[in-house]
């Protein structure tokens, strides 16, 4: 009867721990803007043209450079890893000739502990060039790797802004020109993660 008992204890409380790491992620979840529950699948007409690259050796970091080149008026960027100076210069080159560019990056991976302080730096550069860079750390990680540029051209893909990226891995681009439905859409998740962000402070 003793065991029996104690089966059905053990039993209760494995229940009540699944129960309590479920509410804890529930409350997670509403910390973080109920960052799941509150985006929903859309669907987007084809439109315009598209390009690729792949890396490494295969146009990859140049396409992203040419997005950003290509930028007239806005730049919108998502991003993991930052440690490229290419796109960091891509990135300064656009500020000076007066485009509003706004930066959200992954907090941990680029500031944190062990992070490379070409990501500092980077971030350092271009705040004091005068374009907006904030911080996230709401969510595991901040993977995205978007850029938007004039709220109608949008890159994709799983290149990070790195020179890993470039240099080493497998990795691929995706631009699609000039279609603003999609890039309406992605500005939208843009905005919701640059809410859940924070300014970086220049250390210069």
């Amino acid at each position: 009867m003793k065991t029996k008992f104690a089966a059905i204890g053990l039993v209760l409380c494995m229940t009540i721990g699944y129960a309590q790491a479920y509410d804890v992620k529930r409350q997670m979840g509403r910390v973080a803007g109920d960052v799941v529950d509150s985006m929903s699948v859309q669907q987007v007409q084809a439109a315009g043209s598209l390009e690729v690259g792949f890396s490494p050796k295969g146009g990859a970091e140049a396409l992203v450079v040419k997005v950003i080149d290509s930028a007239k008026a806005d730049l919108k960027v998502m991003a993991y890893s930052f440690t490229s100076a290419k796109v960091t210069s891509a990135l300064l080159r656009a500020v000076k000739r007066g485009v509003s560019v706004a930066i959200v990056a992954d907090e941990k991976h680029n500031l944190g502990e062990g992070a490379s302080p070409k990501a500092r730096a980077a971030f350092g550069a271009l705040v004091e060039a005068g374009a907006q860079v904030r911080v996230t750390d709401a969510f595991a990680i901040h993977h995205d790797k978007v850029l938007i540029a004039d709220e109608r051209h949008l890159e994709l893909g799983s290149f990070n802004f790195s020179e890993a990226a470039a240099s080493r891995n497998s990795e691929n681009v995706l631009v699609n020109w000039d279609n603003p439905s999609l890039a309406k859409v992605y500005a939208t998740h843009f905005a919701r993660n640059w809410a859940l962000a924070k300014p970086f402070r220049s250390p210069f």
